[in-house]
């Protein structure tokens, strides 16, 4: 999925790609949310627009993010299906949102896993609520077991208060 101006504007006014893609664990930046991805497919049109000196793409990307569980840390499989729409431009621009070509070649590479870095889940758990794990002096609470546990407990920044209601 790469292409040099001169091919764009010479040949192929208009690119339809349809890929199955690899993205190495290296490609995803070290981000502790995702683990890997897998089966990622790679769809869509691509077009440049000499008079404007850009080429626009529009991409439907699916797959399957492995990222882990927030309650066990195991691997779950998330499916991924995103839509993303990008613009290259040749010359440097003040405008926002497009990403500049340098050496002449449009590579989808990096739009491809950034629109899937920014579709990572902040948490994501098979864990059955009530069925969570637990250990020697331990265990994990939900939400609203924790509320109900401090419900009955004075706040100690106030406890300097509680001898001025006995008075």
């Amino acid at each position: 999925m790469k292409w040099t101006k001169t091919e764009l504007l010479r040949d192929l006014q208009n690119v339809d790609f349809d890929e199955d893609v690899v993205i190495g664990n290296d490609e995803l930046k070290n981000d502790t949310g995702i683990l890997s991805v897998e089966d990622v497919h790679v769809e869509g049109h691509g077009y440049i627009d000499d008079e404007d000196d850009c080429f626009y793409v529009d991409m439907h990307i699916t797959g399957t993010m492995i990222c882990p569980d927030a309650i066990t840390n195991e691997p779950i499989e998330v499916p991924l299906d995103v839509e993303s729409q990008e613009t290259y431009v040749f010359e440097e621009t003040d405008e926002d949102g497009v990403r500049l070509v340098t050496s002449e070649v449009v590579d989808l590479m990096p739009a491809v896993i950034d629109a899937i870095l920014l579709e990572v889940p902040l948490q994501v758990t098979e864990a059955v609520e009530g069925e969570y794990p637990h250990g020697d002096g331990w265990q994990i609470f939900t939400e609203a077991e924790y509320q109900e546990s401090r419900k009955d407990q004075l706040d100690p920044r106030l406890a300097g208060l509680k001898q001025f209601k006995n008075e």
